[in-house]
């Protein structure tokens, strides 16, 4: 009797499965566009009420693109002489606190290298590349300087 019953609530289930499925492959591109449609109507509303996040972000994102990177190449090559001096001082910290790990210590002496680089050519624009020439280094040169 138990058996009877639940064969029939089979029986009865599947011809509505197969009809619902049926529907669903006959109307599967309507379902698509009101899919994409609803998605598309999603985004316009919350992108509507961030539009200030949303400038905000792109804002930053353009001038990350055109300055580069933290402590990148490219960043380097852009990169004022205060606002490399301020870093340099910063990692300066980095190198001589001995509560940091070596490893991290090391990659701050480097990076004190590349800052030194960067901001020698920064003084050095302009100047004429050239030795110090004092009598003091030797008795055949001039003390003219």
């Amino acid at each position: 009797m138990i058996e009877e019953k639940t064969t029939e609530q089979i029986n009865d289930d599947v011809p509505e499965k197969r009809r619902l499925i049926a529907w669903i492959k006959e109307n599967r591109m309507q379902l698509l566009l009101l899919g994409v449609s609803a998605g598309t109507l999603i985004m316009t509303v919350l992108g509507i009420k961030n539009k200030d996040a949303i400038i905000a972000l792109w804002n930053s994102l353009k001038r990350d693109m055109k300055k580069g990177i933290l402590y990148s190449e490219k960043w380097f090559e852009n990169a004022g002489l205060d606002e490399l001096e301020k870093a340099r001082e910063i990692v300066r910290l980095d190198y001589v606190n001995p509560d940091f790990d070596t490893d991290y210590r090391n990659q701050c002496r480097n990076l004190l290298s590349r800052f030194d680089n960067a901001i020698g050519k920064l003084k050095g624009e302009g100047k004429e590349v050239g030795y110090p020439i004092r009598s003091s280094h030797g008795w055949y040169l001039s003390s003219d300087g």
